[in-house]
């Protein structure tokens, strides 16, 4: 086994470091991808852009607007 420095210990972590991904990232993902996943959210979301298309969209600005 070679020398190993403080230094190169370090470098590698950064290279680590740069390729992970953070807690607040992997909750992100994991939200997408069960929304991705569930088809009655799916189905209303498309329904939604084509409301939104058609122009079947109405502004809210309080709850007395719902």
């Amino acid at each position: 086994m070679g020398n190993i420095s403080l230094g190169k210990v370090y470098e590698s972590l950064l290279k680590i470091e740069k390729s992970m991904v953070t807690r607040s990232e992997m909750y992100r993902f994991i939200e997408t991808i069960e929304i991705l996943s569930n088809s009655d959210t799916m189905k209303q979301i498309v329904e939604s852009e084509r409301d939104f298309k058609a122009g079947r969209i109405r502004e809210i600005n309080s709850v007395e607007d719902i």
